[in-house]
């Protein structure tokens, strides 16, 4: 169900918005990276209720405003209008985020909308950062876990190196080879790894998502962020996925990582 997930908060000088909410409350408050400027806010701790949000310069709208999850921007634009709301913007790309756009209800209170296609999964296996990292990176230990349930990897190709590539086949219980490759951008040992994603044929050449029949407008490229941290003896696994199409797809490509980590965890259980 749609639920509100992100507070907006207007202002005419927005560092020194940033100023006062991080001396008044305490909040971390950082520079987003993107194309537009925007501060974004942590409002509390990860297991402490509440939502988090940002600060934004108040040419992009004056009003305090909510943003609300949904699965579809197209599909809740549509019913926005349909009940008697009105859509404001335009839908907008948010570059590796997802599409956002703000309406105004029925009784003239704006809000947001915003459709997330990052893909992003954090956990904590109970082995060490090096039992993880050879995990992640060396080509034997990658056919014990990668992909979902029911599938297997016979072939996983991995030039390890900045500028190198892999090659993975995930083999479906049918007996379809599905091929995957990238490039590495970055390397940080046992910290952190940067690399495309994009599906490949056998050859290793790069082809369009419909190749293998998936719908949507799939750029040829997507970017996998693995960062590695050590926590008392445990590892903690970040993973950003980003490049999706639209929400479906970032969801199947959701519950096949989770099945693969679930793999992977239970691999390193026995190593």
């Amino acid at each position: 169900m749609p639920k509100v997930i992100h507070f907006e908060i207007p202002a005419e000088e927005p560092e020194r918005a940033v100023e006062f909410y991080r001396k008044v409350f305490g909040w971390k408050i950082d520079k987003w990276a993107g194309e537009f400027d925007y501060w974004l806010v942590e409002a509390g701790e990860e297991d402490e209720p509440g939502i988090n949000g940002a600060i934004k310069p108040k040419e992009f709208g004056s009003m305090i405003s909510d943003v609300i999850s949904i699965d579809s921007y197209d599909e809740f634009a549509r019913k926005i209008e349909a009940e008697g709301g009105q859509m404001l913007t335009e839908k907008m790309t948010i570059p590796d985020m997802g599409y956002t756009g703000s309406f105004q209800d029925t009784e003239g209170n704006v809000m947001g909308i915003i459709e997330v296609t990052l893909l992003f999964i954090t956990l904590t296996f109970p082995a060490s950062l090096e039992k993880v990292w050879e995990a992640w990176t060396d080509p034997e230990a990658i056919k014990k876990w990668w992909g979902p349930r029911g599938y297997t990897a016979p072939v996983v190709k991995n030039d390890f190196r900045v500028g190198g590539s892999s090659l993975y086949s995930m083999r479906s219980p049918e007996g379809q080879d599905i091929w995957s490759t990238g490039v590495y951008k970055d390397i940080v040992p046992r910290e952190r790894i940067v690399s495309t994603d994009s599906f490949a044929d056998a050859e290793g050449n790069v082809v369009p998502a419909s190749y293998y029949g998936m719908s949507g407008d799939w750029p040829l490229e997507l970017m996998v962020t693995v960062i590695f941290q050590e926590e008392d003896g445990k590892t903690r696994l970040t993973l950003q996925h980003t490049g999706f199409p639209d929400n479906e797809n970032k969801t199947l490509a959701e519950a096949g990582w989770n099945e693969s980590l679930d793999k992977l965890a239970e691999y390193l259980a026995k190593v």
